[in-house]
């Protein structure tokens, strides 16, 4: 079938999607002309929007084939979701909230329940007619299989006299009816006897040549004893069938209360075992500090006793001590009477000489070059990136890291990227503006290289921007998580407090690998002075930034065109 975009025929042929938890739909045949309308009608749970994906090239089938315009899925997704767009119906496209297991119970019982409604009287009263016609089923299937090897003969001797019947009635027809000079009331219903007989002869040559291939034979095997398997249960089930869909459904129905009362009870005892936990904790924290006193207390003893032995060496050692002592003192004094007389006696210039020496033994000369006059400009190359990184963040929670309408719309992957980041990025230069005009004209900052600094503040905004909108294009809201989480280690490792030399070694190790080091860096030679070698370093680093987190978010949007089942289908919560 062949269209335009603008008259798009779609066309659908065994189209199925299966996921972890099984098929969501499948056997999908549709066929849907140009400019035609149709409406896709089911319960909650039959696949409705799964279809609707698939056939916008937005899920990958898993079985069969379906075409758009002429471009076939699932090997032109990327040109389907190029020329196809889905409306969001609030109530209709929403998402269903996650179903506990007592609900999928009770659903599951009230499908049980019609069913077996519906059904349970014919099954009662002919379930020893469905079990007879069963055995018949069986017992031909049994007969067949054991007959199946004759089968290649007999085909052939079947094909062989269809064909010379066919022969025989050609030539016949042609002898008869051949002549038109003597025409004949019975030729059109000979030619129409040839031609079914033509049409026989090649349907008996198909088949005799379908049971001449092995594998077609082992299949038709393996499904004659499935049959006779099948039916053989039945035959034996048929008689008490119905009384068998009796139990079942009141299996059913126990089970789908029993879960309401665990559902219930489950509340009970998550309240329950709070409080259990709470008293476990205290009690394991008694018998703590119980276990930690009574250690205590036996080393206590064992020192105390250690002491006593101690004291008593002491108080020996003190005895002897004491006589040492007091012939010490008598050769103390004699000495010092020596001393005295060794002192030399300096007069006061002498004497002020040395205080000098001993009160400023060193003199410490210090230069400073580029001097901060305050510390608000030795601050600002720390608060500033501080600033934009918390803009960049705070813009992302306001507008959407990728635009839905162009992900719908099916454009390009950079396309999306850009799209997104562009606004937060005009936000950024907004916001480097008013922050500029505050801390030059409110706040009196001066800048030794005004424009160098604003054109670096621009690209650090830009790199900051790139880096955010990936974060949380990649990752979703715990994406916010993350980018708050990288701002945290940035303060930490950037240097913009004291050297980064004296903080910890993990830091030390990030501190070469995060873009605000350079930003840092950089700004402090802008402001200050010195020489400009860190800020084009660090212009080609966040430039560096800027590339591989748009092409990261290039990446993420791509991924996003295409949903997932698990996507749409969140898991069982009690």
């Amino acid at each position: 079938m062949h269209s335009t975009p603008h008259e798009a025929a779609v066309t659908a042929t065994g189209l199925g999607v299966r996921g972890s938890r099984g098929w969501a739909f499948r056997d999908i045949r549709l066929t849907a002309g140009p400019g035609s309308l149709i409406a896709i009608e089911g319960p909650s749970g039959s696949g409705r929007t799964c279809l609707l994906l698939a056939l916008t090239g937005r899920m990958t089938p898993s079985a069969g084939t379906a075409e758009v315009a002429g471009l076939p899925l699932p090997k032109k997704m990327a040109a389907v979701r190029a020329i196809t767009a889905l409306a969001h119906v609030p109530g209709v496209t929403d998402l269903e909230p996650a179903l506990t297991v007592a609900e999928h119970l009770r659903e599951l019982a009230d499908k049980v329940n019609g069913v077996a409604a519906e059904v349970g009287p014919f099954v009662r009263a002919h379930g020893k007619e469905i079990g007879r016609v069963a055995r018949v089923v069986a017992d031909g299937a049994q007969a067949v299989r054991e007959n199946l090897d004759k089968l290649p003969r007999a085909a052939d001797a079947g094909a062989r006299i269809s064909r010379g019947m066919s022969d025989h009635l050609a030539a016949f027809y042609r002898q008869r009816c051949g002549d038109a000079a003597r025409p004949d009331a019975s030729c059109a219903e000979l030619k129409q006897l040839k031609e079914e007989a033509a049409r026989a002869a090649a349907k008996a040559e198909e088949i005799s040549g379908y049971v001449h291939d092995q594998k077609n034979l082992d299949r038709l095997a393996r499904d004659l004893d499935s049959l006779h398997r099948l039916a053989d249960e039945l035959a034996r089930r048929g008689p008490h069938l119905g009384a068998d869909l009796d139990a079942a459904v009141k299996k059913i129905n126990q089970l789908n209360a029993g879960a309401h009362q665990v559902s219930a009870g489950a509340g009970k005892l998550a309240a329950g075992t709070g409080k259990l936990a709470d008293g476990a904790g205290q009690a394991a924290d008694g018998a703590r500090k119980l276990h930690d006193g009574a250690g205590r207390a036996s080393s206590g003893a064992d020192a105390l006793d250690q002491g006593v032995g101690k004291l008593k060496d002491g108080a020996q050692t003190l005895y002897s001590g004491m006589y040492k002592l007091s012939d010490g003192s008598q050769k103390l004094a004699g000495g010092l009477h020596d001393g005295v007389r060794q002192i030399p006696d300096y007069d006061k210039h002498d004497r002020d000489a040395r205080t000098r020496v001993m009160s400023d033994p060193v003199q410490l000369a210090s230069e400073a070059t580029h001097r901060a006059p305050n510390y608000g400009t030795g601050f600002a190359p720390y608060f500033i990136p501080l600033s934009l990184w918390v803009g960049a963040m705070v813009a992302y929670m306001l507008i959407p890291p990728l635009n839905r309408r162009a992900l719908a719309m099916g454009a390009g992957a950079w396309r999306i990227a850009v799209s997104g980041w562009l606004p937060v990025f005009a936000l950024g230069v907004l916001q480097t503006a008013a922050l500029m005009t505050v801390l030059r004209f409110g706040l009196g900052l001066h800048m030794e290289r005004p424009a160098g600094t604003v054109g670096f503040l621009l690209l650090a905004t830009a790199c900051f921007a790139a880096i955010v909108q990936w974060l949380n294009a990649r990752f979703g809201p715990a994406g916010r998580i993350l980018v708050l989480a990288l701002l945290m280690l940035q303060l930490t490792s950037a240097g913009g407090t004291y050297p980064v030399q004296t903080s910890p070694g993990f830091f030390n190790a990030i501190h070469p690998f995060l873009p605000m080091t350079y930003i840092v860096e950089g700004l402090r030679r802008l402001i200050t002075g010195g020489e400009l070698t860190p800020v084009w370093q660090g212009s080609v680093v966040l430039l560096a930034f800027t590339a591989a987190a748009l092409a990261l978010t290039a990446w993420a949007a791509r991924g996003k065109q295409v949903v997932r089942l698990k996507d749409l289908h969140p898991e069982l919560s009690l």
